[in-house]
């Protein structure tokens, strides 16, 4: 376990860290741009290569998203009622309990402690807490769900395609597959890189809330993923991948709504912040719970 442990951490710190530096000493990092790049290119890519090379069946994969479902709408009901318990306004903060990090630490952690098997079913559940983020989150956020923006995400025709090729027995192209190999290829380390950029600029106000929440968001996603696994009796390996991400910390896409509807940003960053140090602190848990 130690050894997995250190295998699963070691990149992730690596490669954030590095992303953490580069920020740090001014050098340039264009990440609207290269969030475009992930989210256009690399995600879909690493999605359709990814069940090139692994034997997914369909039921399977829909039942994954389904149990991704089951999981967020029981995130979102503990979430609001521990924070109408705490007297706390639920709508500016249930979206950093909703929402974990499947991207920028989800999905790395995914595969290196799983594999590339566990990659389809990470992206399919990282695709629906899109989808979540700008309908859920954005509506929570301003009172407005953009449905426009979600049907203009690529990872979602990509997972379409996915589900289709695999009802239908068709293998990608060789042609296409070499393409989508390279651009998947890049994802992991940019995501992470952003992730170590993005914790680089947060500023933090107050811990004591935010710590408080983090541990919601922890605790509460670890429990919320291990109920609906076993509930549904998935099979081990989406079973892994889904108590893996449900456990991740604030998504970054919180903050940002924040910032942009007027929300408890500087409280919001700290808990993006505090929760990925837990996360990482309790992954050997996580991994124990998700093996």
């Amino acid at each position: 376990m130690i050894l997995q442990f250190i295998h699963v951490v070691w990149p992730i710190f690596a490669c954030a860290g590095l992303g953490w530096l580069w920020q740090r000493l001014g050098q340039p990092f264009d990440e609207k741009s290269v969030s475009a790049l992930v989210a256009y290119l690399g995600v879909p890519s690493l999605l359709l290569t990814s069940l090139s090379k692994t034997e997914v069946r369909l039921d399977v994969l829909l039942e994954t998203l389904l149990a991704g479902g089951l999981a967020l709408a029981l995130c979102a009901a503990a979430g609001a009622a521990v924070l109408k318990l705490a007297r706390l306004p639920v709508r500016p903060y249930l979206p950093s309990i909703i929402h974990p990090n499947t991207g920028n630490l989800g999905l790395p952690i995914v595969f290196f402690a799983l594999g590339e098997p566990a990659m389809p079913y990470a992206i399919a559940f990282s695709t629906l807490v899109q989808i979540s983020h700008f309908t859920v989150g954005v509506g929570l956020a301003s009172g407005q769900m953009s449905w426009r923006t979600v049907l203009a995400s690529p990872p979602l025709y990509s997972l379409a395609v996915a589900l289709a090729l695999i009802g239908t027995g068709t293998p990608l192209p060789r042609w296409v597959l070499d393409v989508t190999g390279l651009l998947g290829g890049m994802t992991v380390p940019l995501m992470l890189l952003l992730l170590g950029g993005s914790l680089a600029k947060l500023k933090l106000y107050r811990l004591g809330r935010p710590a408080a929440l983090s541990v919601l968001r922890v605790g509460l996603g670890l429990a919320a993923g291990l109920a609906v696994s076993k509930a549904l009796g998935l099979d081990p390996l989406p079973a892994g991948a889904l108590v893996i991400q449900c456990a991740m910390p604030v998504a970054v896409f919180s903050y940002l709504f924040a910032v942009r509807y007027n929300g408890p940003a500087d409280e919001v960053a700290g808990m993006i912040l505090i929760s990925t140090l837990l996360a990482l602190a309790a992954l050997p848990l996580i991994l124990m719970a998700a093996a």
